[in-house]
């Protein structure tokens, strides 16, 4: 049988496990330039995709007034995100701060990615045209 002070003790406790679990939930947003020159084309896309997967929060691409997961390959592809689109990483969760740092220090450093690796276009097709 409950006591009153155990049944209040109960429910103080469970507010403090509400507003913790609150204050890990804490939507974080940050602003992003692509800088890749192909822009987030498949490969980066994967990468992106890939680091954001390992990540427990809700993370999403917003831009403009459309949102995409972040944690999905096809909706990350349809953001369209073109070098020098600017683009704002959202995540909610435990881990969302760690998210946005990673995810954004791994957007600014795709700059390089496509000639690092080889992943370059075919001059011959700018000359075509």
């Amino acid at each position: 049988m409950f006591t009153r002070k155990s049944f209040l003790g109960q429910i103080s406790a469970l507010g403090m496990a509400l507003e913790n679990e609150k204050a890990k939930s804490l939507l974080i947003r940050r602003e992003v330039k692509i800088v890749n020159e192909q822009g987030l084309h498949a490969r980066p896309a994967a990468e992106f995709v890939r680091a954001a997967n390992v990540f427990r929060s809700e993370i999403w691409i917003m831009k403009g007034e459309e949102r995409f997961s972040a944690k999905s390959i096809i909706e990350v592809l349809t953001a369209n995100l073109n070098c020098g689109n600017t683009a704002v990483i959202e995540a909610e969760g435990p881990d969302s701060e760690r998210a946005i740092a990673c995810l954004a220090k791994l957007i600014s450093e795709l700059k390089d990615e496509d000639r690092k690796y080889g992943w370059n276009r075919c001059n011959c097709l700018e000359e075509d045209f």
